[in-house]
């Protein structure tokens, strides 16, 4: 390692300033501040399953609704001559 870096992290380390992992109250408050922003929540395109939105632009409850999603659209694109 570079040896300004480990001087550097050793310095944070000793004032207190690296970061912790978050507690989970912390997580919760920021997922529901995000639902306060993008919204109160939505179906899910696939499922209909109600979601949180993280982005305002998300569609769907999880990687895998998505890639369903994905392959009935291909599915239907390939029956349709």
């Amino acid at each position: 390692m570079n040896e300004h870096f480990v001087e550097r992290v050793e310095r944070a380390i000793a004032c207190g300033l690296e970061k912790r992992p978050q507690k989970m109250g912390q997580t919760r408050q920021r997922r529901e501040h995000t639902v306060q922003v993008n919204g109160d929540g939505a179906p899910c395109a696939h499922c209909g399953e109600m979601l949180a939105p993280i982005r305002s632009d998300m569609k769907y409850c999880s990687v895998r609704c998505r890639q369903l999603a994905y392959h009935q659209r291909l599915a239907l694109a390939e029956s349709d001559p």
